[in-house]
């Protein structure tokens, strides 16, 4: 059963209750305040979900996003991943972008992440299915 639990202009977050997962849908251009306050608002959201579940995966669709500022790219990394990790998260699942420049956007994301050799495990994917079918994957080991 999914379960609408926020939304703001251009992003959803959802709670998939049969994988279990958040599911935030982005769509086209987002403010830096609209983005950081939706993923503040993920972070305080995960503890209560891990709590009931044991463990819960993060699944965000940005097929339809446009290009994200360079500072919320960097804050991701250097905030966020390091704030949803340590609320209990541990696998996050992304589906790029149709827009080139959003893509590599996400590139340089992933780029990032791995150099800093975060815990938080994420994977890039073409398309939901793949991304649901690999949380799912993921939380039953």
């Amino acid at each position: 059963m999914i379960k609408r639990l926020h939304e703001v202009d251009g992003i959803t977050l959802d709670f998939d209750s049969s994988i279990p997962c958040f599911l935030a849908t982005c769509t086209g251009y987002l403010t830096s305040q609209d983005y950081r306050g939706f993923c503040e608002f993920g972070i305080k959201c995960v503890p209560e979900k891990v709590a009931e579940y044991g463990k819960v995966a993060w699944l965000t669709d940005l097929r339809k996003s446009e290009i994200f500022d360079d500072d919320d790219v960097k804050w991701t990394n250097e905030y966020w991943n390091i704030q949803i990790n340590a609320s209990g998260l541990q696998y996050l699942a992304l589906v790029m972008s149709e827009d080139i420049f959003a893509a590599i956007n996400i590139e340089h994301f992933i780029k990032e992440h791995e150099r800093r050799k975060d815990p938080l495990i994420i994977e890039l994917f073409a398309d939901v299915d793949s991304a649901e079918a690999w949380c799912r994957k993921m939380l039953a080991l």
